[in-house]
């Protein structure tokens, strides 16, 4: 399957917990990728993409409970 729709973001919170939602709450597939550390390895640039629309949505409206 293609990984159609995404979301590109800077984010403190933890890749695994971003993962652990992703995989509790996707219909469909999903991937992570770290586009950018800071020196400071506390902020990240990634880009999170998704199978369906519907798990991007739902990702987007959860996302602010992370941090």
């Amino acid at each position: 399957m293609a990984l159609s729709t995404g979301l590109k973001f800077k984010t403190s919170t933890p890749i695994n917990v971003i993962e652990d939602w992703l995989d509790a709450n996707c219909k469909g597939e999903w991937d992570v990728d770290i586009e950018a550390i800071s020196t400071e390895l506390r902020q990240k640039s990634i880009a999170v993409y998704f199978e369906k629309e519907a798990d991007r949505d739902a990702f987007k409206a959860a996302y602010k409970s992370f941090t």
